[in-house]
């Protein structure tokens, strides 16, 4: 029965931070991305699920947003605005860039983590250059000898950093 009781009051609880949204960076929902299994009644083994919400962390610099970013796969695919704008070239003589739109389950992780070391890669070397502005931030890999160029467009939306866009010039 105690079980019952404090799942009841984990998802009330979880419920009525759904209702709260604020701009004093107080805890809003960015997403409900995952769902999570739990036992509700113990004796007659009954489970429910239960949706699982993460916060915005909204109100943050764009280093501190784009370091959690980086890193957490799922923090990624809720800050991006879909349909994702990707533009890209097809071939060197081709000069109309292709424009493909990514919808959220289409959005594959892109894995910034290991970006500080690319510059000592044997192959695909490239360097990290990132341009912050107050509402726009362009975060770049520019290749060094080797064609890489790809620029990702992140926005200041509602005090919130959204990756708005990828612009892939490589050669």
């Amino acid at each position: 029965m105690k079980n019952i009781v404090l799942i009841s009051l984990a998802i009330c609880c979880t419920i009525s931070c759904k209702q709260e949204t604020s701009k004093n960076n107080e805890q809003t929902i960015d997403s409900i991305d995952s769902v999570k299994t739990v036992l509700v009644n113990e004796s007659e083994k009954q489970v429910e699920t239960v949706p699982q919400v993460m916060a915005k962390d909204c109100n943050q610099s764009f280093d501190t947003f784009f370091e959690k970013f980086a890193k957490d796969k799922i923090f990624q695919k809720n800050r991006v605005k879909y349909p994702l704008k990707s533009i890209y070239y097809t071939d060197v003589i081709d000069d109309e860039p292709k424009v493909e739109y990514i919808d959220y389950e289409s959005f594959d992780y892109i894995d910034f983590t290991k970006d500080n070391e690319a510059i000592n890669n044997e192959f695909d070397k490239y360097e990290v250059q990132t341009e912050v502005n107050e509402n726009i931030s362009l975060y770049k890999w520019l290749g060094i000898d080797n064609g890489i160029h790809v620029t990702y467009k992140f926005s200041l939306i509602d005090d919130c950093w959204y990756m708005v866009e990828i612009l892939d010039e490589s050669t």
